[in-house]
């Protein structure tokens, strides 16, 4: 026997099982043909062997992590490209694990040893078509390759005693699906959120003083969608319920979730009281509350008890790095912190005036600590906006200066999602859909309970010409937001048209005029202009300039960043045809 360090390809076919009941026979000519033309030759020509063969599966060792994944990497590629040629139903897909450990060869040639046993339990992790790795591997590979290593989190695997970090590959503008994992807590088969954070109730004299309140709110729900077994109702939904009188059980019904934070706040002078509660929606009882008396500069402490605690009480097992991210505010200067908390409310009331308050108070913010991750992140948000909307002077300088923050918000913390998601909507506003896309990849990764990050990215999608993508995405986000803010449903509905799926689009398009008259308007006049009904379309645009008098079709096209030239020519014919001023 040999003992050695070595690299270990674990590669498994997705769905061969389900293929080899419809068509036995091409199954197999499918997968022998895969592994001579594409596989077998990958493997040889980074220096590796195959060494153990499991039906639709294999093992390979290389001698370095480098030949390793420019293996996978090169196979990945290629079945890509040779699926393009294959129908849906004849394509080959695998998923690859990688992990560096030593290993045993026998003089059969055979190997084992804990170096083998990560990669095959790693090898399900990935998603259809994609590679992931341990951290072992990772720091092998470091400053050595230009792909993106995605952080998965610690995975427990299968008869391993200690968790794994484990880290998904992504190449340059590849478009990431959110990582897989289930909770702890009782939702392992739940499609929306399982725990809301509802805005914290101002029980000072003074209701300017809300803002403090809401920015606890926003805190928790940042601080606790970081744990990546734990999904957290999104902000918007959460503060839709602000002021409103509604029973802890009546808000799992209406929102789907199981368990409801709520809570208040009082602040007089220097101090500060806040009380909060974690009730069970299903059985109304309160499984933890406590009231917290402080001066106002333990606000940060007590935000890191009330998540710890939360965290506790819900039984979610946390890495090193999520209680690290538990314990992690916006700022900890508390007047970064106030501005910022009065940013992120204006921030939520979309329009040019409001904005041009947000931008105030997160550049009041920022002033106070230059350091802050998400204080950028979330000025670059509202720059890309601002600039895609012509809300500016100049909506060109805005758009470099949101790409200028967000790059800054990423290189204090790569893993900021509001930062990926500030420069996916800013190449979008630029009509860089490929950087678009895979800047919302990284977010969506990152945050993958995140609904209006679901939603944008269903929009760039789109405007990629990628409808099919999009419906998917914006379902998502739906799911992850059981309160549809409206505009989910003008992302749906401009996919789906798109998509050619007429009849469907103006379901969901009247009913978004329906709840928000004028919204949805613009794209139930090209739908009747698509189908071919002048009269429609020209009824419609009757409807759109009695609730948007301002409306016209150059100021529309500005913010359409369409992939196909010739659409966005054609949907202007279609509008000026339906009589609405250029």
């Amino acid at each position: 026997m040999e003992r050695r360090l070595a690299a270990i390809v674990a590669a498994d076919m997705v769905g061969f099982s389900s293929q080899m009941q419809r068509d036995e026979t091409g199954t197999l000519a499918r997968l022998k043909r895969v592994r001579a033309e594409i596989i077998d030759p990958q493997i040889s020509i980074n220096r590796g062997r195959i060494f153990k063969t499991m039906g639709d599966g294999f093992l390979a060792e290389f001698a370095s992590a480098i030949d390793a994944l420019n293996a996978a990497v090169a196979i990945k590629k290629a079945i890509a490209e040779d699926n393009t040629s294959q129908d849906d139903d004849q394509q080959c897909h695998f998923r690859i694990g990688i992990n560096i450990g030593d290993i045993i060869v026998e003089e059969n040639g055979d190997v084992f040893g804990d170096g083998v046993n990560i990669a095959a339990r790693l090898e399900p992790l990935a998603p259809s078509g994609g590679i992931v790795i341990s951290n072992e591997l990772r720091e092998q590979l470091w400053n050595k390759v230009e792909h993106h290593l995605v952080p998965l989190g610690t995975q427990q695997l299968k008869n391993i005693a200690e968790g794994i970090d484990v880290y998904h590959v992504v190449e340059k503008g590849e478009v990431v699906d959110p990582p897989k994992r289930e909770p702890d807590v009782e939702a392992s088969d739940r499609a929306g959120p399982l725990l809301a954070i509802l805005p914290f109730e101002n029980m000072s004299t003074d209701p300017d003083q809300a803002y403090f309140g809401d920015g606890i709110t926003e805190d928790l729900i940042t601080s606790l969608s970081q744990i990546g077994h734990l999904s957290v109702l999104s902000r918007n939904a959460a503060f839709s319920f602000k002021d409103r009188q509604i029973s802890v059980g009546d808000i799992g019904t209406e929102l789907g979730v199981k368990f409801v934070v709520t809570g208040s706040l009082r602040k007089s002078g220097n101090r500060i009281r806040i009380t909060a509660w974690l009730t069970d929606t299903e059985t109304d009882v309160q499984i933890w509350s406590d009231r917290y008396d402080r001066e106002l500069e333990d606000i940060f402490a007590i935000q890191d008890e009330i998540t710890l605690t939360i965290a506790t009480e819900l039984q979610v097992e946390l890495t090193e790095g999520e209680q690290a991210k538990l314990r992690y505010t916006t700022t900890d200067n508390l007047a970064a912190w106030t501005a910022f908390t009065r940013g992120v409310s204006c921030f939520r009331n979309v329009s040019a005036d409001s904005y041009v308050q947000a931008r105030k108070y997160f550049t009041a913010a920022l002033e106070a600590d230059p350091n802050s991750s998400q204080i950028h992140a979330m000025l670059a948000c509202t720059q890309a906006i601002e600039g895609r909307f012509l809300w500016t002077e100049d909506p060109e300088k805005s758009m470099q200066q949101a790409k200028e923050l967000a790059d800054r918000a990423l290189e204090i913390d790569p893993d900021n999602a509001d930062a990926w998601g500030a420069l996916g909507y800013r190449h979008m506003g630029r009509g860089e859909l490929d950087e678009s896309i895979a800047a919302y990849g990284q977010a969506v990764s990152r945050a993958p309970y995140h609904a209006d990050l679901h939603a944008l990215f269903a929009l760039a999608l789109t405007f990629a010409e990628k409808p099919d993508e999009a419906i998917v995405a914006v379902k998502r986000a739906v799911e992850l937001n059981p309160l549809d803010p409206g505009w989910y449903s003008g992302v749906l509905g401009h996919a789906l048209r798109y998509a050619r799926r007429f009849d469907e689009a103006l379901t969901i398009l009247n009913d978004y005029n329906q709840r928000n008259p004028g919204f949805g308007v613009v794209d139930i006049v090209l739908t009747y202009a698509d189908m071919g009904d002048v009269e429609k379309s020209r009824q419609y645009a009757g409807i759109l300039l009695s609730t948007r008098p301002e409306f016209t079709v150059s100021n529309w096209a500005l913010t359409q960043n369409c992939l196909d030239p010739d659409r966005l020519a054609r949907d202007k014919l279609s509008l000026l045809d339906a009589n609405l001023p250029e």
